[in-house]
């Protein structure tokens, strides 16, 4: 199997993208090149990503001069990739330690469905906000509107025709716009059902509606992060 690209943007959150790369390496048993950039940190981050490279743990790394935006690294990391899909990871997140293992689960659903354009892990704490309700279950995917980009698999043919923004200073990746750009295109969306991520810090607090936060009474697996039963779409 050929390696993933994984790209991942981060400014000055060292412990927590410190964490994020943790669960990468040893929960990834797949191949993968992985790309950081980072947005001019003004904290130790740059320090502590020349480390990782010199040991030869990414593949690529970016550090920015100054403050650039996340939505110019992303693209950044668009070209700088070869692989299809592509997936972008937040500087936040945990993966499960699952077998097969969440990278080779997110490819191999993305090659057997050949319609679908974009597909993330399954983040409760996200899923159910903004309208993200699913559409349909298939197996191990669940079909929705709208997915967040934690651990966002995109193919590339998907995003043809797209204008990637070139103004620097943006924040955020318009990931909302993305998705309805692939949509539009007649590309179907989903998460991987059965394959849980989370925020770092979301451990406490389930948000159902964006509003209203609700505590979990049990703690979620710090292997798997699969959530309480209950809370499982």
């Amino acid at each position: 199997m050929e390696p993933t690209d994984i790209v991942v943007t981060t400014k000055d959150r060292l412990e927590h993208l410190q964490r994020t790369l943790e669960h990468i390496y040893e929960r990834t048993r797949s191949l993968y090149r992985l790309h950081v950039i980072d947005d001019a940190s003004e904290d130790r981050t740059a320090y502590f990503l020349v480390e990782e490279f010199a040991a030869g743990r990414i593949h690529n790394l970016l550090l920015r001069g100054q403050w650039c935006g996340a939505l110019a690294n992303n693209n950044v990391g668009w070209w700088m990739s070869f692989s299809d899909p592509v997936v972008f990871v937040d500087d936040d997140v945990l993966c499960p330690d699952v077998e097969p293992d969440w990278l080779e689960r997110g490819v191999t659903e993305m090659k057997k469905r050949h319609k679908l354009g974009a597909l993330a892990l399954n983040n409760p704490a996200g899923n159910p906000r903004r309208m993200r309700r699913p559409k349909g279950i298939s197996g191990s995917v669940t079909f929705c509107g709208y997915i967040g980009g934690t651990f966002m698999f995109v193919r590339r043919a998907a995003l043809k025709g797209w204008a990637l923004p070139h103004k620097m200073g943006l924040r955020g990746w318009p990931t909302t716009t993305r998705c309805g750009y692939i949509k539009s295109k007649g590309w179907n969306i989903a998460y991987l059902t059965e394959t849980f991520c989370q925020h770092i810090g979301a451990d406490s607090t389930l948000r159902i509606d964006g509003r209203h936060p609700i505590p979990l009474m049990e703690p979620v697996d710090d292997k798997t992060l699969r959530p309480p039963e209950k809370w499982a779409w």
